[in-house]
């Protein structure tokens, strides 16, 4: 028999894709999680520093 290929799939979106998360969903779930952060820290912050 030939070599088999295994059809990987996007965990995320199920496009083809070598790698569990492809790159465009890892960069989208990265940026939302940056995003909430960002959120989260500055609801923690009453006061600015800034002057």
């Amino acid at each position: 028999m030939g070599t088999t290929q295994k059809n990987h799939l996007c965990q995320v979106c199920a496009k083809p894709s070598e790698q569990t998360i492809c790159p465009a969903c890892e960069a989208k779930i990265r940026g939302e999680i940056l995003d909430e952060k960002g959120k989260v820290e500055k609801a923690g912050h009453t006061e600015t520093t800034r002057h």
